[in-house]
């Protein structure tokens, strides 16, 4: 069987398979506990790291972590961490795992129209996971059934990897979602949106551009139709949701970062010189573009081209200060270009516009770093992992500027975090105990380092 057949059974197996399929007669009433799930979700990432390839972009990484928040956030409390993930895959799909995992293709992301569309779609995986619907469905098997698959479905060895593909669909029949699941999670999905405050109609006009592609191109069916089939009813029950909801008015965006995090995508593929050809072609058309200016400024960027990035920054800026992220890149280009007060007036301006982005604080980190401003960095670092717990690497450039400041002890610990928030549960242990090694054992540091050894040690057993 093909690599691409196997991920995307892999995909419609493990994960959301939300075919139309009338489910078995004892259906399982009582998905696992939490911690079960959430065990499931860790063993599925530290895996998918290994097997995946995960864009690490920041930029990309925060856009798609803080559209997934604020609809988290719109849910209510849930008694789990959500984390979404970018696959680095031209398929158009989206994918979540029990315990709040969600995974979100790239070729979505460069096909969708708009942040609200993106909104669309992770509302829909955050219902899937929310209510549980994927173990649900499964029929019942307990987590380590589910985790003895996930080395078959990832690429594993021996015969037992090799399904057929009658089996392989039998199995994704299986653990398909109900029409009602899917129904569920269409109408809370929009119900959600609106509640984050992004215009529902959007998750309607990505259902319809889908399908659009499934009409121009009949022979190779996209990955998300496959777990998420198109029907006249779900686009009418979506219609009907929207009707049927008192919608907040949308939160208005002074430009919408998408076309920015779709050009950041090129880059991470090095279509650099692709890029400022059609930016500058854009340009030709039109000199008072603000975004082909900035979209320029950011390609000359990721190449090196501080000056040039300098220069259309600058010029983007003065035709539209609320660029998205505008402040932000001129201070990484200045810092890169040895320009620091002009890079600090810049965050500066950056931290104004957007005091709650961790970005801002972990770029102007790096500045103070160069600047041999140790103590501001640490600071800038430890604001950035404050807003973002559960991203590593505030925690890992924590763990670099401590080592540098000659504090070993926070420098392990940070450094331990960042392992620990990467799934890597082995580092993280081992750089945990040479922190407890390195800080006095009556302090508050060594109490939390014993706590989190104590934590990680407990769940591998």
């Amino acid at each position: 069987m093909s690599r691409r057949l196997c991920y995307l059974l892999f995909c419609a197996y493990f994960i959301v398979g939300c075919a139309s399929y009338q489910p078995p007669k004892a259906p399982f009433a009582n998905p696992p506990v939490e911690d079960q799930e959430v065990r499931i979700g860790r063993e599925f990432r530290r895996e998918a790291r290994k097997k995946l390839k995960l864009v690490h972009h920041p930029e990309v990484e925060r856009y798609v972590n803080q559209v997934g928040q604020r609809l988290v956030s719109a849910v209510g409390p849930q008694p789990f961490d959500y984390r979404f993930f970018v696959v680095e895959n031209s398929q158009l799909n989206a994918f979540a795992v029990p315990g709040g995992s969600i995974y979100i293709h790239t070729g979505l992301i460069e096909r969708i129209a708009s942040t609200d569309e993106l909104a669309g779609v992770l509302g829909h995986e955050i219902v899937h996971v929310k209510g549980h619907h994927a173990v649900r469905m499964s029929g019942g098997p307990d987590p380590i059934s589910l985790l003895s698959l996930l080395g078959v479905f990832l690429g594993g060895a021996g015969p037992q990897a090799a399904l057929t593909l009658g089996q392989a669909l039998a199995v994704t029949r299986q653990l398909s979602y109900t029409r009602q699941l899917e129904q569920e999670a269409d109408t809370l999905g929009v119900k959600y949106m609106a509640g984050a405050g992004y215009d529902p109609q959007a998750a309607l006009s990505f259902l319809k551009t889908v399908d659009q592609d499934r009409v121009l191109n009949p022979i190779e069916i996209p990955p998300y139709l496959m777990t998420h089939p198109l029907t006249p009813e779900r686009i009418a029950g979506v219609e009907s949701a929207i009707r049927s909801f008192a919608l907040k008015q949308p939160k208005s965006e002074s430009v919408d970062p998408m076309k920015k995090i779709q050009t950041l995508l090129r880059l991470e593929r090095h279509e650099s010189d692709a890029v400022v050809a059609e930016y500058e072609k854009a340009l030709g058309r039109n000199p008072q573009s603000a975004e082909a200016l900035q979209l320029l400024g950011v390609a000359h960027h990721y190449n090196g081209r501080w000056a040039r990035a300098v220069d259309y920054l600058e010029r983007a800026r003065s035709l539209n200060p609320r660029g998205p992220g505008i402040d932000r890149d001129l201070g990484r280009a200045y810092t890169q270009s040895g320009e620091f007060r002009l890079a600090g007036a810049a965050f500066e301006r950056a931290f104004a516009a957007e005091p709650n982005e961790p970005l801002n604080y972990l770029f102007a980190g790096e500045l103070y770093e160069k600047e041999s401003k140790l103590p501001e960095a640490v600071g800038a670092y430890l604001r950035a992992h404050n807003l973002a717990p559960l991203w590593p690497a505030p925690a890992r450039h924590l763990g670099i500027a401590y080592g540098k400041m000659n504090r070993l002890g926070d420098a392990y610990y940070y450094l331990g975090r960042s392992h620990l928030l990467a799934d890597e549960d082995e580092l993280a242990i081992t750089t945990l105990e040479r922190a407890l090694k390195s800080v006095e054992p009556t302090s508050s540091r060594s109490q939390v380092i014993r706590e989190e050894l104590e934590t990680i040690k407990a769940r591998k057993r």
